[in-house]
């Protein structure tokens, strides 16, 4: 059954990827078209195959963490910029992606643990 739900949730994830993109190359201006890319596509395709194979319950805990790692993103996304402008690209990307591990793991301790 979890080999199933695996190769389920690649095709799947594969077919959004392709539909994603699809949309991305519409979209003006050719910036936008990245928060059209895979990890959106990825995302509605591993929640849709979980709600089938496990239920809603697993899936929104799935959907929790993502939330969580996305607020962490965010939050890398505008630090990250004055980081790389203050120390260089390798120590503010270093000292970015520390600070996104611990919002995202913090934010995952109070909400979803």
């Amino acid at each position: 059954m979890d080999v199933i739900v695996l190769v389920a949730k690649g095709a799947i994830g594969g077919a959004f990827v392709v539909l994603f993109s699809a949309l991305g190359e519409v979209v003006r201006p050719r910036g936008l078209a990245g928060i059209t890319s895979g990890a959106p596509s990825v995302a509605v395709a591993s929640l849709a195959v979980t709600v089938v194979a496990t239920g809603v319950a697993a899936a929104t805990d799935l959907a929790r963490g993502m939330i969580a790692g996305a607020i962490g993103l965010v939050v890398w996304c505008l630090v990250g910029t004055e980081a790389v402008k203050r120390f260089g690209a390798l120590k503010g990307s270093i000292a970015t992606t520390g600070l996104w591990l611990v919002t995202a793991f913090s934010l995952w301790a109070v909400f979803l643990r």
